[in-house]
């Protein structure tokens, strides 16, 4: 998905397989029919809401829910429109469908309606901290670094809550509490208590139940521009926790990087950053050769022994006949660890607005992959009862994970 000046010069590809016809037809048939099904909806519901009490609010909610359909679809116009022109599956802040910049209020009826979408896949995966493998769960060190990093980067205290995060995220309230973390007795203690989660968060919000998670850490310091810890940090990105590169913001690269390498330059970040939105990244290969710097050599790659629940990268064994060519491959590994350039979740902000009411609907949405294969991998990886708590096989090409109205 490149931006459109760079779309137009790519051949047309004709799609050679029957069963790939046959999803294109379906994927279009799909994204027309929600459309229909959802102003239809709207017709009559709001025409029954005006019969029987006149609500301005059912009216802007319903314009609301109109407007997430409306994010759906764009979203699944942006993927059809990758297939049918054979690009490289990308995601980034300038795809053509022009779904990061939004959708402007337009009129629906009597009411008006505007799409927001955001990548969840440029945030820290805070359910990917702990993750499955080789049948068990384990730490994934690298992106716990990661998130520790942000942290520094975002306070200018000595407050870390990441252990507190690790306790709230682990499977088991008897196994040995983080230096600085908080199992069940201590919030079953509290003024109003309730029970440690044990197990993968449901939503973002779910941080300020976290010990150290004050609100005004989750929201930020305006005088500092901060945005909300919910545009950083998720529960529904990449299940390994690799982060899009297109769309990730500075403090998240510099993260990422710094859980990997031990580098964290915000200047590298920002490099990473802007090079993303006047060209995004296609593959790994032209990432890589901007993060080379900051990668270890290969000698201590190899002999790293830490706790990795990412596989490491060793020098490649045997002779070869191109150390810089193998070198190359070796970067590009590594950096395929941490980044990733397109993505399966996106949030919706759907508003809807009649007179002087307004009403807010929030949904997060996966977007069935091109490539079938990651779906696959990841069910294997985490086995039958982990895939399906945590419901991330799409049974359509496009499923809602979790929504909210917010009023």
């Amino acid at each position: 998905m490149r931006p459109e000046g760079k779309r137009k010069s790519m051949p047309m590809r004709r799609v050679r397989r029957d069963g790939g016809v046959a999803l294109i037809f379906a994927l279009v048939f799909t994204v027309m029919l929600t459309a229909l099904v959802f102003g239809f909806m709207y017709e009559s519901e709001v025409t029954a809401s005006l019969v029987q009490n006149g609500s301005l609010d059912f009216q802007a909610l319903l314009a609301a829910k109109s407007a997430v359909a409306n994010g759906m679809a764009t979203l699944m116009d942006d993927q059809i429109e990758t297939e049918m022109n054979g690009m490289p599956e990308v995601d980034s802040m300038l795809d053509p469908s022009q779904w990061a910049a939004g959708l402007p209020f337009e009129p629906l009826n009597e009411a008006m309606m505007r799409t927001t979408i955001s990548d969840e896949y440029g945030k820290i995966n805070l359910n990917a901290l702990i993750i499955a493998r080789d049948g068990s769960l384990v730490r994934n060190e690298e992106l716990i670094n990661a998130l520790r990093i942000f942290f520094s980067l975002r306070s200018d205290t000595d407050r870390d809550p990441v252990d507190a995060i690790l306790d709230w995220l682990d499977y088991d309230d008897m196994d040995a509490e983080e230096p600085e973390g908080a199992e069940n007795d201590y919030y079953m203690g509290l003024e109003n208590p309730f029970a440690c989660n044990n197990g993968p968060m449901h939503s973002i919000e779910e941080l300020l139940l976290i010990k150290g998670i004050t609100p005004e850490l989750y929201f930020g310091d305006p005088e500092q521009e901060q945005l909300p810890l919910s545009e950083y940090l998720t529960v529904h990105g990449d299940w390994r926790g690799r982060v899009n590169a297109n769309t990730a913001r500075e403090e998240v690269i510099a993260a990422v990087l710094g859980g990997a390498t031990g580098n964290s330059d915000i200047g590298l970040a920002q490099q990473i950053f802007d090079e993303a939105r006047t060209q995004p990244f296609e593959d790994t290969a032209r990432l890589a050769n901007l993060v080379s710097p900051a990668l270890p050599p290969a000698a201590e790659s190899a002999g790293n022994t830490r706790d990795r629940n990412r596989p490491t990268i060793p020098a490649r064994p045997g002779a070869t006949t191109n150390p810089r060519l193998e070198e190359q491959m070796r970067q590009q590994e590594l950096v395929g660890q941490m980044f990733r350039v397109n993505s399966n979740v996106f949030r919706i902000y759907g508003d809807g607005m009649v007179e002087d009411v307004l009403a807010r609907v929030e949904a997060y949405v996966r977007r069935t992959p091109l490539d079938l294969s990651e779906i696959e991998n990841y069910a294997s990886s985490v086995g039958g009862s982990l895939a399906q708590d945590s419901g991330v096989v799409p049974e359509t090409p496009m499923r809602v994970l979790d929504w909210k109205v917010i009023r």
